[in-house]
Parts: structure tokens; sequence; C-alpha cells
């Protein structure tokens, strides 16, 4: 067979190479030819995502290889928030490679999942001597309340800002809804970030711009103001992409936020509890003449919910419709008023299916049907009410759960399945505890999902589908039964469990919460070669030594087989087994 690609010159090879992963490149392309191994390992600008490493042994392995090639990595990412192995990995790679500036001395992103306080103060020196680095993306963990979130995510932003000169790119997403402070630095530190995105944190706008005054790009959850306070910002002068995601939205609010942005291009707005004074598209034409994209979402405040629809006749000026072509759509509930005003195409992933019950009353200033290709999460509930034509337009959903109640399920077979392409969902949960729903009918309501991936349902469920052979599942979650189930109900015998692995026989990851009935030592004395990580939940709060068969690892070395794995506990008393 002939080698077209070993052909080619140097520079387009390395085009290539710029969208393989490392793993094909040091595992297929190298072993092609002598040329394309030399032009493949002096390429400088690998991309290292250790997400993609399961076992723990074949994470060793490949950190022992890397030794060579460290210097020619320029992204590292522990990016799969999914992942509980994640502290682990970080972990041990850290330790492993504790001198970290002289192995890695080109990378210049790294992305964290799972980061806590304690681990973030363990790794954050190691992260600051990377001197070539220009973008860090931080995942934070749940963070309890007990322990201060909004403190803590302060603490860890203040490191990141202004954490190197060469760092100009900075993400932090949180899980917590945190509200970071920056009063206690104000004045006396100047960042050199230019490109800060912050999700599920609000912070003080006039905080942040007296800090960091190089800003070109700031994405983040804005504090909420009264509409009666006045305050003057001073902005980046060189702030070009703004996207805001504001609670309580009056005009006069975005008024104050615009004013003095001279290069401001790009804006996006995502508004709840707006007010009416933002339906003005006049006032909005005055402040929006120099910029170039403007994408927004303004759910509307319950107050205005009995008022007269919104009219969209100030939007369809020659301004919106032929100079900018800004079309705008707009969504009323006819039975409690809830509203939407929206930029076309809908621009963030998220529709709030609670609110919009029956029929739904849709305006639009231009010929563009709206399309929800963006919205990829429904959950359903016993009161799900959409009209067929908006389910329709659901055509990138992935991820679907429905409500603790089983009139959920018959809604959805019955209003949801009939208008969606099942083949696309990846992720299914039903944390029913309670059902009355055949197994016939259930279990070929799976199969429609062809393309399904994570599963999440009670063990008396989960034992319906074990009739059938699910290789196509990698993530497993047993969620509690009801407490009135029967105890054959919530447990496994070594005979179901042996069912269990045979039915799937590729999930890579499992979680349950220890339940005495469920036979633990059992499940884990019998897991197939594929699975990578198991995690145990335990109840908030329990102090290991008061829980009886708290599962430690001198538990595990007593009651199961397993050998060389990692075990980490976090605050919710949830460990993890890397094996």
């Amino acid at each position: 067979m002939t080698d077209y690609l070993s052909n080619l010159p140097v520079e387009l090879i390395y085009k290539i190479v710029d969208d393989i992963t490392i793993f094909d490149i040091l595992g297929c392309l190298c072993l092609v030819n002598k040329r394309l191994r030399l032009i493949c390992l002096g390429y400088n600008h690998f991309r290292l995502d250790l997400s993609y490493v399961k076992k723990r042994k074949q994470f060793d392995l490949f950190c022992d290889r890397l030794a060579s090639i460290s210097s020619q990595i320029d992204s590292l990412s522990f990016s799969d928030f999914n992942d509980a192995t994640m502290p682990s990995k970080i972990e041990r790679f850290f330790l492993r490679f504790q001198v970290i500036n002289d192995k890695f001395s080109n990378l210049k992103s790294l992305h964290l999942s799972h980061v806590d306080p304690i681990m973030w103060k363990s790794i954050k020196n190691h992260v600051k001597l990377l001197m070539s680095l220009v973008s860090l993306f931080i995942d934070v963990a749940y963070i309890w309340v007990d322990a201060d979130p909004d403190k803590e995510i302060s603490y860890l932003l203040k490191d990141i800002l202004f954490m190197s000169i060469s760092l100009k790119h900075a993400h932090v997403r949180c899980n917590n809804g945190s509200r970071i402070y920056l009063s206690d630095i104000c004045g006396k530190q100047i960042s050199s970030i230019e490109h800060l995105t912050l999700t599920n944190v609000s912070i003080d706008l006039q905080q942040l711009y007296s800090i960091a005054p190089d800003l070109c790009t700031l994405n983040t959850r804005v504090t909420a103001y009264h509409p009666a306070y006045k305050f003057h910002v001073n902005p980046p002068e060189n702030l070009q992409r703004l996207s805001l995601n504001i609670s309580h939205l009056y005009f006069s609010l975005i008024e104050q936020i615009l004013h003095s942005m001279k290069r401001l291009t790009h804006l996006i707005i995502i508004a709840s509890d707006a007010f009416r004074d933002v339906t003005d598209g006049d006032e909005w034409e005055r402040i929006l003449t120099k910029i170039k994209s403007f994408k927004f979402l303004f759910r509307f405040h319950e107050s205005t919910w009995t008022e007269e629809a919104i009219s969209l006749d100030s939007f369809q000026s020659l301004f919106w419709l032929e100079n900018k072509q800004w079309y705008v759509g707009y969504d009323r509930c006819t039975i409690s008023g809830f509203s939407l005003l929206y930029s076309i195409p809908y621009c963030t992933n998220i529709y709030p299916w609670s609110y919009m019950k029956g029929a739904i009353d849709t305006k639009t200033t231009g010929p563009q049907i709206l399309s929800l290709d963006k919205v990829n999460y429904c959950k359903i509930d016993n009161k799900f009410s959409i009209d067929d034509k908006r389910l329709c337009r659901l055509t990138n959903l992935q991820k679907l759960s429905i409500s603790d109640f089983d009139i959920s399920f018959h809604v959805l077979l019955n209003k949801f399945v009939p208008h969606i392409d099942m083949s696309i969902i990846t992720t299914f949960c039903i944390p029913i505890r309670r059902v009355n729903i055949n197994n016939d009918v259930f279990v070929q309501f799976v199969s429609t999902m062809s393309n399904l991936v994570s599963l999440g349902a009670p063990l008396i469920l989960l034992k319906l589908l074990l009739v059938s052979h699910w290789s196509n599942i990698r993530r497993l979650e047993i969620f509690l039964s009801w407490p009135t189930a029967t105890a054959v109900e919530r447990s496994l015998t070594v005979d179901e469990i042996d069912v269990f692995f045979r039915s799937f026989t590729h999930i890579e990851y499992l979680s349950f919460q220890h339940n005495p009935d469920l036979n633990i030592s059992e499940i884990l004395n019998n897991i197939p070669i594929t699975i990578s990580n198991i995690v145990i939940g335990h109840p908030y709060r329990t102090i290991p030594a008061d829980f009886p068969n708290f599962i430690t690892p001198d538990w595990l070395q007593e009651n199961t087989r397993l050998r060389n794995f990692s075990y980490y506990c976090n605050e919710s008393n949830a460990v993890s087994l890397w094996l």
C-alpha cells in the first residue's frame, strides 16, 4: 500500500499532527516508518489529555515514558469532570514531576478538574513554577458550606490573577454558586490577565476592573445591583469581548456597564428576572452602534407575567434587520405568562422547560425557524408539557433525566419520545424509587437509546436490563432504592452479580451508595478488568469510625481481593477507587 503521508513536507505533516492526539501520534504514526517517526518525535506542540488514560498501571507506564518528550508538550489536561479518578491522577502526576518547570519547560496550557482547597494548596507552588504557562483552566470541586465556598474561591482566584506575568488566559468554573470578593486587594496589585472566564461565579465589576486593566475578554456573572444604585466603572481600555450573566436586569444597569467601552465589539447578555425596560429596541440601538455581535437571552421577572405581551416592533428597524442583521425571538407561555426574549439563533444550552407549561406563543422578527440545537439537556417531571413543534427542534439532546415521580416515566414515553431522536441520547438518569413500569416496556425504551454511554437507575430497574447485553454503556450509577423496597430489590446475590457484569461488559465506571444489602465485597471481588474507577457513597457528615463497614483501605484489605489501587475520600464521604 502506498504511503502518501510520509512523502509530504514536514511543515504539512505538522499541520496534520496538530489535530491528532498524542496517543495516536506515538502509538500509530510513529510506527508507520522511520521518517514519520523522526518527524513526530521532533514535534514541539504535543497536547496531552490524561483523562484518556483509564487504568492506574497504564497511567504510571505512560508517565514513565513521558520524560523523554515532556519538553515538547505545550498543553496538559486533566479535564474530565465526570472522572472521579482525577484527584488521584493529579496528585500522582505532581508527585512524580515535582520539578515540573524543568520537565515541562514548554507547557503553555494547563487544565485541572476536581480542584478543592486542599489540592490547590498542595500544587499551586508547582503551577507557579511553569514560567511559560499562558492559559490556566480550573474546574473547582463542590465545596461544602462548612468550608465557606465564597472565601475559598476568592483565595483561589487571587492566586490565579497574580500567578505570573506570562499567564494571559484564565478560566475558573465552580460547582457552587460563589461570590468573589476582591476589595482587600483593590489598588494594591495589578494582574496581567487579558482573557478571563468565571463560570458560576459572581463578581463586582468595579473591583475586577481596578486590578485587571489589561482585560480584552471577560465572561462572568455580575453582582446584582439595585436599579437606583449609581456607579461609575472604568472599563479596561482594550476590552473587546464581554459576556455577562445578570440577575435583575434593568436597561439603566447595562447603560452604566457599557459606558466608556470604546473598543467593545462582541457582547453577550444572559439575564434572569429582567424588567420591561429592556424590551425597547430603539434604546438598544442607541448604545450598540459599534457592536458587531450581540447575543442575549432575557427571562422576565415574575411581576411582568401578567402584563401584556411584548411588542417586537422596535426590533424591526433598519438598524436591526438590515444594518446589523440581528433577529429577535419572543416566547410567552399562554398559561402563566412566563416569557423569554432572545437573539436568534438561540444562544445557550439551557431552555427553561419547567416554566413553559402548555402552548407557547412565539414571535420572531426574521425568517429563521427557532432552533434549539445548542440545548443538550432536558429534565422531565410529572407536569412536563411542551408543544410538539418545540420538541422537534431539540436536534442535539444528549442528556435526559426524569424526576422522582412514577408518572414522569409515562409522560416521557407518551409526550416526549415520539418527537425526539432517542438514538442521540448518551446519558440517561431515572432516580425513581417507587416504580410501576412494565418490564418489557422499560427494556425496549432503553434499547432505543442506541448510543447510550452513561446510565443511572435504582437497582430494581437495572435488574430488568439483565436479560440483554449492553456493550455500549461505559458509566453505570446505581441509585438508592426506595426505603420500603424489599431486601431482594435492594441487593445483588452472587449469581446476580455474575449476570450483572455479563450484561454490562464494557463499563469503566461504577458508582453506588453504601448499602449492607448490596453485597459490596462480592461486587468488588468480581469486577471485570474494564472497570478503572469505583465510587462508593456514604452519608454526609458521617465519621468513618462511627459508621459500620465504612469503606476504608483497611476494610478493602480485609474484605476484598483488591490490591494496587489508589484510594481517595472527598469531603462528602464519597470514596473513589482507582484501579
